[in-house]
């Protein structure tokens, strides 16, 4: 054994530099490549990779910096030595990702003082290893450690200007006139492709990033909507929004508040030039002297990859969409021309759409678990209580998402919504913080039980109208659509789903989740005792528990009989029922609550075959109101945080709406 160690130390004495250079190059790769696509994906896998590449990319250059500064001088070293500027290279990062969460913008002077540290580290490495050798891989070193420099302070500023406190709205006109619509005039198409909706986003974006960070609107960002009217109230304006968001991610999350500036494109092409005077100058040296083939092959890679890298980073900036709109605003014809021809040949727009990904939670779901499945009984032991596994596996194993059905797709679903805005009173729902008022109004439905259920905090009204919902779709026996039952169960799922996973995108206080879990596990179980059979499924073997233990359960289309059981018993005998002796007196408020819920139910029943609109229309109408209230108290830090995560559809919703509100204005 002993031998063995000896062994594997011995074979990092002499190699482990080599792999660690090797291992931060290949981090620097794989953040390029998939640095962007967390813009447009919610996939944990995918969160977690990069996440663990952005911490090991900085940590592994600043180890393989510390290891060359404390070698032995040495021949054999120079070519090691050399590498040293690469490394600073590498912690410059690249472009397509500068922070990983929003936090990370706020590191910036942290980012300061160690570009500083490893600039002094990088600087005596050269000096003691390089300094001596030869004049060509001296200058070769200093031209590598100009690129670096330069890259690893842009790397910073970036983090700086992507700070949302230091957000300037210079970076959304470069004219600083307001007259996008102007210029946008001259070069519009109207074939409401995605480049032209993107560059049309990005004359809107002055109004979004105001809206966004600002939280109102003034006379120049409402004015802009006058350029907006030919935009159509559905599909389009969707697109619309969705490029807004996507352009304020690059400004969050990536270089682009700097890249886009004359000093961010001299960067580009002093480190372009930088690297491939390295690159010339290593060819001359290394003709002449004979090192290490494994070394001098690293070299080549860390040369050729640096070189590929730039030209790459270049060529991005040159033809993006900032650019593209840059060239719309200066009025240069020929070269936006020129840019647009060459990026409808690619469609990189296309990748800026969302995903088309919505969290699902339901609590009837919920209370008809299998509570004999492993990993269920793993989290509902005395162990698994102690350590918070019951509510983190609840929250985590029932949850689910809804990407579309035979039924209803995820188009129809907004498609939906985009017309229940366009009926809806938005001046009431901003101004008077209307969440479901406005709708029961119109039908003269906002009393008895329908009124008590949307003047209750934010948190307790998603709970009353969700079992509401679930109880209402199992008992109505009018017809409705399809599609319209789907989407009404959608957005309820939806919204308890960010009551479940996304608290701080609803209200500004918590919500107390663990109480009503357990109230809601209380009548499971009293509705099971008065059903012929019971709510759980049979036990399963152990191969079965771990084969799912790791399977996600959502509610869309799971466990429908049990849970139109549960419904049913509720629905029954609810109506006078007194709240049982044994439920704790802590929860007998939270039980009462839910007993009310069941009784808005039997209104909502009631109001079937109402003349003037249907019942369930007018649930999913206070679902829309709902989702409009509560994303307004929802502070900008979330909206931010989740747009490196994919994006959420309440968002969408909320900025949609933003904009319908002032397009009604012209």
């Amino acid at each position: 054994m002993a031998v063995e160690v000896q062994g594997l130390v011995h074979f990092w004495d002499e190699w482990g530099i080599q792999i660690v250079v090797l291992v931060s190059f290949v981090l620097q790769v794989f953040l390029l490549v998939f640095g962007g696509v967390r813009r447009r994906s919610s996939s944990a896998v995918l969160r977690v990779t990069l996440w663990l590449a952005y911490q090991l990319a900085d940590s592994t250059a600043i180890y393989a910096l510390g290891h060359l500064s404390i070698g032995s001088r040495s021949r054999e070293r120079e070519l090691v030595a050399f590498w040293a500027p690469f490394l600073l290279l590498h912690l410059g990062g690249p472009d397509t990702i500068t922070a990983y969460a929003l936090e990370d913008n706020k590191l910036w002077l942290r980012h300061l003082q160690t570009l500083v540290v490893q600039a002094l580290g990088v600087a005596y490495v050269l000096y003691k290893y390089i300094a001596g050798s030869g004049t060509s891989l001296l200058l070769a070193s200093i031209s590598m450690f100009v690129a670096g420099f330069i890259k690893y302070g842009e790397r910073t500023w970036a983090l700086k200007c992507g700070a949302i406190n230091n957000i300037s709205r210079m970076h959304f006109d470069p004219e600083g006139t307001g007259n996008q619509n102007h210029f946008f005039s001259r070069f519009v198409t109207g074939d409401r492709s995605e480049e032209e909706t993107l560059l049309r986003a990005h004359t809107q974006f002055y109004a979004t990033a105001t809206a966004f960070l600002v939280s109102f609107m003034d006379d120049r960002s409402i004015t802009s909507y006058s350029g907006l009217q030919e935009i159509s109230m559905g599909m389009d304006l969707y697109k619309l929004v969705e490029m807004e968001l996507s352009l304020l991610y690059d400004i969050l999350y990536t270089k682009t508040a700097v890249i886009h500036t004359w000093y961010g494109f001299c960067i580009h092409i002093i480190s372009l030039l930088c690297t491939a005077t390295t690159f010339l100058l290593f060819q001359l040296r290394c003709r002449r002297d004979g090192y290490s083939r494994v070394d001098v092959t690293i070299s080549y890679v860390l040369l050729l990859g640096a070189l590929v890298l730039e030209v790459m980073s270049l060529c991005r900036a040159l033809l993006s969409s900032w650019t593209r709109y840059l060239l719309c605003c200066r009025g240069w014809n020929r070269l936006f021309h020129v840019v647009t021809s060459i990026r409808l040949l690619v469609q990189p727009a296309r990748r800026r759409v969302w995903t088309y990904s919505i969290g699902q939670y339901n609590l009837l779901h919920l209370a008809t678990r299998d509570k004999t499945e492993l990993g269920t009984k793993l989290a509902e032991s005395r162990l698994g209580r102690k350590l918070g596994l019951r509510d983190w596996w609840n929250k985590l194993r029932f949850s689910g998402t809804f990407s579309g059905s035979d039924s209803l797709s995820v188009e129809g679903l907004k498609e939906l919504v985009s017309q229940e805005l366009q009926r809806a009173q938005l001046d009431e729902i901003f101004h008077f913080k209307s969440r479901g008022r406005a709708t029961l109004e119109k039908i003269k439905a906002y009393k008895g039980r329908a009124r008590w259920s949307v003047e209750m905090e934010i948190d307790q009204c998603i709970i009353a109208w969700h079992i509401a919902t679930n109880l209402y779709i199992q008992e109505s026996e009018a017809q409705h659509e399809p599609k319209l039952i789907e989407a009404t169960m959608v957005l309820s799922n939806y919204m308890m789903f960010l009551l479940m996973r996304r608290p701080e995108m609803l209200t500004p206080r918590a919500a107390d989740i663990e109480v009503v879990l357990f109230t809601m596990e209380m009548v499971s179980k009293k509705c099971s005792a008065d059903c012929d059979q019971p709510m759980v499924a049979s036990p399963r073997s152990l191969c079965h528990g771990l084969k799912h233990l790791l399977h996600r359960e959502g509610p869309h289309g799971s466990r429908i009989p049990q849970r139109a059981k549960i419904a049913k018993a509720l629905f029954s005998k609810a109506k006078g029922k007194k709240i049982p002796e044994d439920v704790p007196r802590e929860l007998e408020e939270n039980y009462a609550n839910i007993q009310s819920s069941v009784l808005l139910a039997q209104e909502l029943v009631g109001l079937d075959g109402h003349e003037s609109r249907d019942t369930l229309e007018l649930i999913f109408g206070v679902w829309v109101e709902m989702m409009v209230y509560s994303a307004q108290y929802c502070t900008r830090d979330s909206y931010a945080k989740q747009l490196s995560n994919g994006g959420e559809f309440i968002t969408i919703v909320w900025l949609l709406a933003v904009h319908q509100k002032y397009l009604n204005y012209f």
